[in-house]
Order: C-alpha cells, then structure tokens, then sequence
C-alpha cells in the first residue's frame, strides 16, 4: 500500500516540476520572440535617432548556428527558400549568439534562421520591426531608448479622445502612435495631429464601444522622431443610452459613384457634425462586403458630394452607408448606419453594349444579341477591307458617345467590357508605344508598363499615340503627410484632350516605383494649379498585383501623378474602419481582408507571406510579420495553450494534494 502512495506522490510531484520548468519560458517571452524554442530574438535597444532597433538573437542548440537577412516585405516578394538562402550567404560568423541592427521603418522585416552544422534548415522566423508594433509590446518596457531626448508625457481619456500634453511645451504636427485594449480585444491607432504648447488629441471614439475600463497605450513622435516613452492611461466607459440622429437617407442621392448630401436647418441636431460613408459591395445583393475605406465630411447648411466613384471597381452592386458620428460618445453614441439604394453597375455595362449594338447597326451590320469582344472580333475579321474600316470607326466613335463616367464605371468593374474595349482599339490600329524618361526608369520598370484606350483618343489622322512618362520637380505645396514623393508627368502624345477630358478612360498598369511602401502607397492626380483632383489608393481607385508588383487604374484626364506614402488617419492601421457602434445592414457584411497591424493603408494589405517550400517546411516555422488585431499580443496564440497549462496544472496538483491526503490517513 505505501508503494502505491509512494508512486502517487512520485508521479504527481514530477508533474508539477515538469509544468513548471515548462511554463517559465512562455511566461517571460511572447509569442514573436521565440522560434519553437530553439531561438530567442529580443529587442534590445531602440535608436531613436536613426528610428533602428538592435536585437539580440540567441540560441541553445548544439551544433547550429544563427543566420539572418533584412529586408522591406513590401518591396521584395521573396520565398521562404530564397529568404534561407540569402541568410546563409550574407551571414559572416557562424555564431550561436547575434546582435543585429534593424530599421524600425514600415514593413522593415528581419529574417532568422537556425541552421545545422551540415547547411540544414532547423527552424526560422520573419520577425517584424515596425518601430510602433515593437514599442507598443506589452513587454517593451525591457528596451532601452538611445541617442535621443524623450520628454515626459501626462494624458487624459474621455469623449472619445485621447488628450496628450508633453512637458515640451513646443506647437507644431505630429503623431500619436496608440494601442488599446479592452479584455481580450486589442486595436491599433495612428493619428496625425496639431500640438498646441505641447497639448494634442487624437479620436478613439469608434474604439471604444463598451462599458468598463479600457487600457490605452501610447507614446508622440513629432518631425519624425519618437519623444517620449510608452504610456498607458485607462479610459473608464460608461457607455450612454442616448443616440444620435440618423440622417435622412431619401434626401440623400447616389448616382454613379457620387454621393450628394443636401444641407440641414442651422438648429439642426445634424449641424456641424461629421458624416462617414462607407461603400458595400456585392456580386449577388445577398453577400456584402465592407470597404476598408471610409470617406468623412462635415455637414452644413449647405449641399456637399462625396466622390466615391473610385470605389466602384470590380463588383457589380454598390450601396453606400452614413453614419452620424458623435463628437462626445460620453454623452451620444453614434447613429445608426442608413444605407442608400443599391447601385447597380451592370447597367453601365448593358449601355455600353447596347451603344455599340446601334452602331453596328447603322454601319449595316445585322443585329447581334451582344456586342462583346468575341462577337465583334468575328464581325471585322469576316467583312471586307472597306467594310473593317467602316466597322472600327462607327465602334470607336459608339464608345465616344458614351457617356465617359458610365465607361469608365463599366471598365472599372466589368472584364467584358475591358475586353470590348481591347478589341476595338486593335480595330482602329492605332499603335501605342511608351515614352519613358532616363530618369524614370531609375523608379519603374518600364517593361511592366501597360495601358487600355489610348489609342481611342488619338486625334484624327493620327496612326500612333505615346504613353509619354516624365519625372517632374517636386511639388512645394505637398501636405506634409506625405512621404517619398515621387512626381511623375504622365500624359499621351497626339491626344489633344489628354489634359482637359477623354471621351474613352484610359487604364495604366505601372509598377510601383521603387522605394514606395505599397501598404502606404496612395497616388495624387494633380491639377495644374497644384490641386489634388483624385486620390487613388488600393481598393479606392487602384488595384495592386502582388506577383508582378504593379499598380492599375482608370483616368478620365491626364496631368501630374504623384506616388507617395501616406498615413490615412481617417481608419485605423491594420483594421477596417468600423462605426463605434455598427448597425447591421439589410444584409450581413464581411470586412474584406483585414490587414496586419502596422499597415498604415486602410485597405486589405497585398502584402502576402512568402509562399511556404518543401525545403524550409520544418519543424516549428513559423511567421511573426502578421499578428492578430483583435486580440492583444500579450495573449495571442498562446492563449489557448495557457488555458490547457491550467488546466494540467490543476490535475498536477490535485493528484499531488491526493496523495498527500492518502499518506496521512
């Protein structure tokens, strides 16, 4: 009997010291410092000086050795073999312990692997360094800031807002870098802002949606600089009953991308507050989701139009959603989401259709059921030389006479029509070739460049249009929220109208120039006085191709582009924008691919994960460049597991309390 006690006590007690041992090291590390155990990477350092980070990498394990490589996510697709590679080439030393020095910059990724003694892969990691994800870790506090003054900084959380006040007490722009948590759930916030004798706020208000005690961490860098540490100040919630009022959806019109919002009474509860519209798209009016993109206006007594006609590219049904926004969700929440009418955009495609039916019917060609790229291609290539003629003119002349914004919507969003588009410019044999400066191509690769309808325009008598792309100066008046400017002169030779308005939109596939961030890129459309016409950005106005790294977009017009880095501070980074307190459509909503934290495009990051391959598919890769928004880093994956730690800790216990129990009696 006391053999078998004596076994109860020897196996629960070994169990214990197992759990224990076990537990240390998931409890002092976070998920993105280790790599299955093998290797620890941890910050050291932060240079805020240089915006760099110095890591330490260190590994157990006998008879291996640590290799890594940097370099930008957003501007190198590399595969995981490609990345292993790379870090056996470039790694000097053969070492077991490493510090290396990273850039804190977007996207900036350090690669780590473990490697044998033979040249074999062990285990690796990519490992972001996007300084405001590293700093705002819960166990940053560890880092030591270097070659720089950081000031002392007091805030206050209420009406939505965050209130900062550093003890510098200088005016001027910069950003608080912000992130929030609330039980488990975890959200990330960049705001630029105007500081006034050192005081600045920044808009929390569609973060904070339920009662209780929400943790806000945060730290200010001003003209790029970090100055001061991280902070935390707790806003206590009480959430309020009352609620804004909706506006009045049947006074709002929404025709063909543009939405017209007429004027309130001055002693209007509306006056003066802050409308957010936000696109839904659907391919069968029963699934609908939201664009990551939402556009703000005030209102007033007097009509405002928000041009949202870049957002209708890809799908075929649109409807818009208004929110009412609260300036002190303290006091009022929100209002309910209102959604206009469903646009529909196949029509836009059927008029297109239906125009050049009638053509092909006024050059004497029999009625057709559609007039798309097939159907047309068959007609030209069966009618004779002067019958061709004939047919390419009245079909380039049919697309003229359509109106511009219903073509470009159906380009936009119908690949039919594209594709109709195509057929009639070959017709009119018109050639296209691209005119790119010296200095240019130090940006793009002109291989890659690509356009749909030029030929269309060219002005009559002319037998061959240039896509003609220039590096213009640098543009003095540019918001200081952009960064990395790069302003190119893009217009089309023998195209009177390539300035003033094309009668056919024209579709440009470029790459993006080099040292652009895609997850920041937004493209200004400027006027000749300076002026910002349009602003593409992905999914509101351009789409982005992850393999060949370019860009596409529809222009009505021609004149100075400007491709730069952006922080949009009206959504949150890596997270679509969201109504502090969202009402649920006629139909369900899915954001569309949510991005990672850090992405400072409120569109679905392109960025993707370098494809996983047979030699690097080891025990434990894993990546750390995608982290989860909607849970805090502290818990992250391992939350789960720390669930079962418990719960084996329990039985450990247990059987040893048992035991012990046993022995007394």
């Amino acid at each position: 009997m006391r053999k078998r006690r004596m076994k109860w006590n020897v196996l629960a007690l070994c169990m214990a010291v197992v759990l224990i041992v076990t537990m240390l090291p998931t409890q002092v590390l976070t998920k993105a410092e280790t790599i299955g155990g093998k290797v620890e990477i941890k910050p050291i350092s932060y240079d805020i000086g240089e915006n760099a980070f110095n890591y330490q990498i260190t590994t157990s394990e006998e008879n291996a050795y640590i290799a890594y490589y940097v370099y930008n996510r957003n501007e190198y697709n590399y595969t995981r073999d490609e990345l292993f590679n790379l870090a056996k080439e470039t790694t000097e030393q053969k070492n077991r312990q490493v510090e290396v020095k990273v850039s804190g910059k977007e996207s900036e990724t350090l690669y780590v692997a473990l490697i044998s003694a033979e040249g074999d892969l062990i285990c690796s990691q990519e490992y972001n360094s996007t300084f405001y994800d590293r700093l705002l870790e819960d166990d940053a506090e560890s880092i030591e800031y270097v070659n720089g003054t950081l000031d002392d900084v007091s805030a206050e959380a209420k009406n939505g807002k965050i209130i900062v006040k550093d003890s510098s007490n200088q005016s001027g722009s910069g950003t608080i870098y912000i992130y929030g948590c609330f039980g488990t759930s975890g959200w990330y916030e960049i705001a630029d802002c105007s500081f006034t004798n050192g005081e600045a706020q920044a808009d929390i208000s569609d973060r904070i949606r339920e009662s209780g005690d929400h943790a806000v961490k945060y730290f200010i860098v001003k003209n790029g600089v970090v100055t001061t540490k991280v902070n935390t100040v707790t806003y206590n919630y009480t959430k309020p009953t009352a609620k804004l009022d909706p506006i009045n959806i049947s006074t709002v019109k929404w025709e063909k991308g543009i939405l017209t919002i007429p004027g309130v009474d001055k002693n209007s509860q509306l006056m003066g507050k802050r409308i957010a519209a936000t696109i839904y798209r659907s391919n069968d009016k029963e699934q609908w989701s939201r664009s990551n993109n939402t556009c703000i206006t005030s209102i007033g007594n007097y009509t405002c139009s928000m041009d949202l006609k870049n957002e209708i590219k890809d799908y075929k049904y649109y409807k818009a959603g208004l929110v009412v926004k609260s300036d002190d969700i303290d006091n009022y929440l929100n209002s309910d989401e209102v959604f206009t009418d469903i646009y529909d955009t196949t029509s836009s495609s059927e008029e297109v259709d239906n125009t050049l039916k009638d053509v092909l019917t006024q050059a004497g060609v029999d009625s057709v059921e559609k007039a798309d790229a097939d159907t047309l291609n068959k007609i030209y290539n069966e009618a004779d030389e002067t019958k061709k003629a004939e047919i390419a003119k009245a079909l380039r002349d049919g697309l003229k006479e359509t109106d511009t914004a219903t073509l470009r919507t159906a380009m936009q969003t119908n690949s039919d029509t594209r594709a109709t588009v195509e057929a009639i410019e070959k017709m009119s044999g018109i050639t296209v070739a691209n005119d790119v400066s010296e200095d240019v191509k130090a940006y793009i690769d002109t291989a890659n460049i690509k356009v749909l309808g030029a030929a269309l325009n060219a002005d009559d008598g002319v037998s061959n249009v240039g896509l003609k792309i220039t590096k213009e100066a640098d543009v003095a008046t540019l918001d200081s929220k952009y960064k990395n400017a790069i302003p190119l002169g893009i217009t089309l030779t023998n195209v009177s109208t390539a300035a003033s308005g094309l009668a056919v939109p024209v579709t440009i596939t470029i790459p993006v120039p080099r040292g652009i961030d895609i997850s920041k890129l937004v493209i200004l459309h400027m006027n000749a006085d300076g002026t910002v016409n349009e602003n593409f950005s992905n999914g509101n106005g351009y789409s982005y191709d992850l393999n060949s790294r370019t860009i596409t977009f529809t222009v009505t017009h021609f004149s100075t582009f400007i491709f730069a880095e952006a922080d949009d501070t009206s959504t949150t980074p890596g997270n679509p924008t969201t109504p502090a307190n969202p009402t649920t459509p006629e139909n369900p909503t899915t954001p569309e691919n949510p991005t990672t934290p850090g992405s400072s495009v409120t569109n679905p990051t392109t960025t993707a994960e370098p494809a996983q391959s047979q030699a690097t598919e080891t025990d434990n890769t894993v990546s750390a460049t995608a982290e989860t928004v909607t849970s805090s880093p502290k818990t992250g994956d391992n939350g789960s597991m720390a669930v079962l730690w418990v719960l084996f800790a329990g039985c450990a216990i247990t059987a040893f309390c048992y035991a012990k129990k046993r022995v007394r009696r």
